[in-house]
């Protein structure tokens, strides 16, 4: 399925969103020291030089500057990848959503049997509208915390940890762990069944026009963009906003997987904007890499 998308959404239609559940209770994790980095999938090497690479370095983070930010980006045609505080934890909001279907896919697959159509309907709602209300019912089909562990194992995450009291919306994790989630549904990598992987990227390819931001800013006509969107204002951070977005943008001569995390903004427009403008920054750099070299300026 292709999701039409232009690009970046207008402001007025990102202004007053429903709200995702509050995160009093998070609290990042270390940054772990072992390096995270996502497995190149095909040849080719990296297109970024090291002076490319440092370049986009200054450039994110001047864009980022004043909140917390990380991003992790592959391009699948050649491998490259990319990410800036890549292994930082971030509170996931509702991003945490395809976590759960990914590991109830994973639960369905240790009972060998398929997902039941109640299952299904909450799922469609969980994803496509990003509706609160029918997690909690798949966070415990899936196993609860002890599930969420078991099946993060299987996935590789490294830095990803669920909210000890059950609270799916306080999962953290990482940009580069998102990448990996990624991974295991966008190649034949991973543990999750064809089936599954199908079934999810379904649903992530037809989310509600409202909540199509994000990754899918540096979409082209005709490109099939699959995402989730997470935003929250939290209590425990003053109010401030927390804004993800994770997906794949895949054309006719591209594909990447995108996992963008950041806290601190002051309003959800604010917060989008800034997402779209790191996910178009680190693209265009991936796609132009003697550009970014020629170019000394950081905005």
């Amino acid at each position: 399925m292709s999701l039409a998308l232009p690009g970046a959404l207008a402001t007025d239609r990102l202004a007053t969103p429903p709200p995702d559940r509050p995160f009093a209770r998070f609290s990042p994790p270390p940054v772990p020291t072992v390096p995270a980095t996502a497995t190149v999938a095909t040849g080719g090497g990296s297109a970024l030089t090291t002076g490319s690479r440092q370049t986009l370095d200054a450039r994110v983070a001047a864009l980022g500057e004043g909140v917390d930010v990380g991003i992790a980006v592959q391009d699948l045609r050649t491998g490259t990848t990319y990410s800036h505080n890549g292994q930082q934890g971030f509170p996931a909001a509702s991003v945490a959503k395809l976590t759960v279907l990914t590991m109830l896919h994973l639960r369905a697959e240790e009972e060998a049997r398929d997902l039941t159509a109640a299952e299904r309907a909450r799922a469609e709602r969980m994803i496509r509208f990003s509706d609160n209300d029918v997690v909690d019912d798949l966070y415990a089909r899936m196993g609860f915390t002890d599930g969420f562990r078991r099946h993060a194992d299987a996935l590789g995450f490294i830095g990803t940890e669920p909210d000890p009291g059950g609270s799916w919306g306080a999962t953290s994790t990482t940009p580069v762990d998102q990448l990996r989630l990624l991974r295991a549904l966008y190649t034949d990598e991973g543990p999750v069944p064809d089936d599954g992987r199908a079934h999810i990227r379904e649903l992530m390819e037809s989310v509600a026009p409202e909540q199509a931001w994000g990754v899918s800013a540096v979409a082209s006509a005709g490109d099939t963009v699959g995402l989730k969107n997470g935003w929250t204002p939290r209590e425990a951070n003053g109010g401030l906003w927390t804004i993800n977005s994770v997906g794949h943008v895949s054309g006719q001569d591209h594909a990447y997987l995108i996992a963008v995390m950041s806290d601190g903004h002051p309003d959800h427009a604010a917060g989008v904007a800034l997402v779209e403008e790191l996910v178009t920054e680190v693209v265009t750099a991936i796609e132009s890499p003697d550009v970014q070299d020629d170019t000394t300026h950081v905005r």
